[in-house]
């Protein structure tokens, strides 16, 4: 057989290349050890080739061998003929010398029936003792049954000789002598009942094999199986006898040129033999075997009918199934033949009836999700203990157990699973959502001071039900599934929120008196409860990934990190939506800066009152961390409604602008230390300083200055820069043209892919667009 009939090229090559890999570990080894490789394989190929070449020659040998020996045996075979033929041809040549041959041999046949009817006469006035004597001693085998005090082999061997001595003399009646056969029948009548009686005591006994071997008889079982292999060597001599008869029958007919001395001397053969009646063929091995399947069958359904009925006690019935065939390896086998392979017997049956009761259980209608997560962990428990306890793979248990519908079942699960979840928070949403909108009480508050909702306690708790119940079932793959189809519940839930903080964000904004008050309370609130939902999504990572495999512990860890992103996105848009809220409010005083109001009155003062009105809410009843990246945000639109007012029809006057605007910034970044740290304070409020510098700056400073600010923000709009100085007032219009000039000369390399990995503050600007944004703007 050549190597591609039982290797593919594929695996040889990925052998090579495994081989390789581990002789060759480093790149460096390609230099030092590349050579001492190639000369290591050649000579294994040398001793290779070698070795096939002597088992090549090894092989051509025996074969020359063996056709030789078949050569000579047929040869053997023939001389055997020609001898046998030569004794037939003497024997027939020798019955011819011999005078009288036939009376002799009629003599002889009278004389050996002489001696076997008297054979017989003595043991029919023995059989109805012999009789008797069995069926006391089957009596007295039945009473004392539980004791164990009888002995199946002498009850069989008489009965047995009983049964041989029937049948002789059955056969030697012939089938034309009635009277003798009726006479016969009479005498041997009650022997047909006493058979049945005792291979109904003998099953009886079959019945009793874990009864027996508890009690440590076990010297019984193999009694009994030495009755089995007794019926079934004599139902072997009885088909080989059938078949041997059948052949002489077919050979008789075929052959016409036997002579009458062969036939007279076969059937001289046939009577030395001793005619019988033919046997029954009893198959006690295979009564047997079917009787262990029922009894197995009996035991596992009883078990699980008094001990684990239902999915709930399922689990039992692995502790059950392993005790028992440890005590049948133990105690049950040792007395069977080693050719019966009867642990495999036992485990076979033992499966089969664990698989037929597997299956009526999982094909019920009404088969819930725990239900199926049950039956999931208890297949597994069952493959594991037998393969643990019993040193029994998965592959040797056939069929296997929900006929390998574990992943349909699964599925079945997440589809039950999910759906329930999708029901039971669309119940939730209905009533969060309304309850926001009609905000008719106070947010709930919680022992901390922040407002709640505790709708992230019922959201995941059901989720923790199902995870829970996942993780028993231990079934990994199923629960990253899980928490998959959450997180699209959780996209569907989010995206709720975000719509509806939306709606009641611009009606708070375009018709403040016909809402409901409540909204930054209840927004607040929202976003708490999602802060709660991530702690609660990342405790379940934390706490629950480390448990899994490392082949599902990424994935797990990645879904849930993804939970986690869905709600911090919704506390996230809670947030914009009250900064939204209250820039809404502050809209009036930031559209007036650089105006005359704005020069003439201090419209800080109110800005500040505002600001600190709603981040004194803030700091008491939303979460720190939301409310330090709230504060951020209000300060980042602070700095940038100073900017984005520069594209206003408004003045810059020299001196003037850039004292209020100095006095202003002085008062908010005293007022913004109070709620934040005092490095990101004057970091975000840098933007409006180089607004000041760039209208403080002289005309042939204001190149320097642009170039300055430019490295350390890229992303500075130059069309900011143009607003800035085409509105001040102490720069002419030529001497405006040239500057502008400088500026757009030196900017033309600056593009918007250069400047995307650039981005700061001044990316974030309403009326001044980065470059390379789709938004439209002014830039040119």
């Amino acid at each position: 057989m050549q190597l591609n009939d039982s290797v593919s090229d594929a695996a040889v090559k990925q052998y090579a290349i495994e081989r390789l890999s581990k002789l060759l570990r480093h790149p460096d080894d390609l230099v030092y050890k590349a050579d001492d490789v190639r000369r290591k394989l050649a000579q294994e190929k040398l001793l290779i080739d070698a070795q096939l070449s002597t088992d090549v020659r090894r092989q051509f040998d025996d074969v020359q061998e063996g056709i030789e020996l078949l050569y000579s045996t047929r040869g053997q075979i023939n001389r055997v003929k020609t001898d046998m033929q030569q004794v037939d041809r003497l024997c027939n040549q020798a019955q011819s010398y011999l005078t009288n041959f036939d009376r002799i041999q009629k003599i002889s046949i009278a004389n050996r029936n002489f001696v076997r009817a008297n054979e017989f006469y003595l043991q029919f006035n023995e059989f109805h003792e012999q009789y008797t004597l069995v069926r006391q001693m089957l009596a007295d085998a039945q009473t004392h049954f539980e004791h164990g005090d009888f002995n199946l082999l002498r009850l069989h061997y008489f009965l047995h000789k009983l049964e041989d001595f029937r049948s002789r003399a059955l056969g030697f009646t012939g089938v034309n002598d009635a009277d003798s056969a009726q006479t016969l029948q009479q005498m041997f009548g009650g022997l047909d009942a006493l058979v049945a009686e005792f291979e109904a005591f003998l099953w009886h006994v079959a019945n009793s094999i874990y009864d027996l071997s508890l009690r440590g008889r076990a010297n019984v079982v193999v009694q009994l199986l030495k009755v089995v292999e007794a019926e079934e060597a004599a139902d072997r001599a009885q088909e080989r006898e059938r078949e041997g008869a059948g052949l002489a029958r077919r050979q008789s007919a075929i052959s016409s040129t036997s002579s009458a001395a062969s036939a007279s001397a076969a059937a001289a053969a046939a009577l030395a033999r001793g005619p019988r009646k033919e046997r029954r063929v009893k198959h006690y091995r295979q009564k047997l075997l079917e009787l262990i399947q029922s009894m197995v069958a009996r035991r596992v359904d009883d078990f699980i009918a008094n001990e684990a009925a239902g999915l709930d006690a399922i689990t039992e019935v692995t502790g059950f199934v392993v005790d028992e065939l440890t005590f049948v390896a133990e105690a049950v086998a040792p007395a069977f033949p080693p050719s019966y392979f009867i642990f495999d017997v036992f485990v076979d049956e033992y499966h089969r009836a664990v698989v037929r009761n597997a299956d009526a259980l999982s094909s019920a209608d009404d088969l819930e999700g725990g239900a199926i997560l049950a039956l999931l962990r208890w297949v597994r428990e069952y493959y594991t203990a037998m393969r643990k306890e019993l040193s029994i793979p998965r592959d040797r248990l056939r069929p296997p157990l929900l006929d390998g519908r574990e992943d349909q079942l699964a599925q079945e699960y997440l589809d039950i699973a999910v759906r329930k979840i999708r029901e039971w928070v669309a119940n939730l949403m209905r009533t969060e959502t309304a309850s926001f909108a009609a905000r008719q009480d106070a947010p709930t508050m919680a022992e901390d001071g922040l407002y709640v909702t505790n709708a992230s306690v019922f959201l995941f708790e059901i989720v923790n039900q199902n995870i829970d119940v996942v993780i028993g079932a231990q079934r990994a793959k199923l629960l990253c599934d899980l928490v998959a189809e959450c997180n699209k519940v959780f996209q569907d839930l989010a995206k709720q929120w975000r719509d509806l903080l939306e709606v009641e964000k611009a009606k708070q904004i375009d018709t403040p008196d016909t809402v409901a008050e409540g909204l930054v309370d209840y927004t607040m609130s929202l976003a708490n409860e999602q802060i709660r939902s991530v702690v609660q999504a990342e405790t379940i990572r934390d706490e629950t990934g480390d448990r899994l495999s490392r082949s599902h512990q990424e994935r797990f860890k990645a879904e849930l990190s993804q939970t986690m992103d869905i709600f911090m996105n919704v506390a996230e848009a809670a947030t914009q939506t009250l900064a939204d809220i209250v820039f809404s409010d502050l809209r009036p005083i930031t559209s007036a800066l650089y105006t005359v109001d704005w020069y003439q009155d201090d419209l800080l003062q109110p800005v500040i009152e505002t600001l600190m009105d709603y981040c004194q809410d803030f700091h008491d009843h939303l979460d720190k961390y939301l409310y330090k990246r709230l504060m951020q945000d209000l300060l980042s639109r602070f700095a940038l409604s100073y900017i984005d007012a520069v594209a206003a029809k408004v003045k810059f006057y020299k001196g003037k602008t850039s004292e209020k605007l100095n006095l202003e910034l002085h008062r908010a970044t005293k007022f913004f230390k109070q709620h934040m740290d005092a490095g990101a304070v004057a970091e975000t409020l840098n933007v409006v300083r180089i607004l000041i510098s760039l209208i403080d700056s002289t005309p042939t400073m204001i190149f320097l200055e642009f170039f300055s600010v430019k490295k350390q923000y890229p992303d500075l709009p130059l069309q900011l820069v143009e607003d800035i100085l085409s509105k001040r007032d102490d720069l002419e219009k030529q001497q405006l043209k040239s500057i502008l000039e400088s500026l757009r000369q030196k900017s033309k390399g600056d593009t918007g892919s250069s400047l995307a990995k650039q981005r700061t503050l001044f990316s974030k600007l309403k009326n001044y667009p980065p470059l390379g944004s789709t938004t439209p703007g002014r830039f040119f």
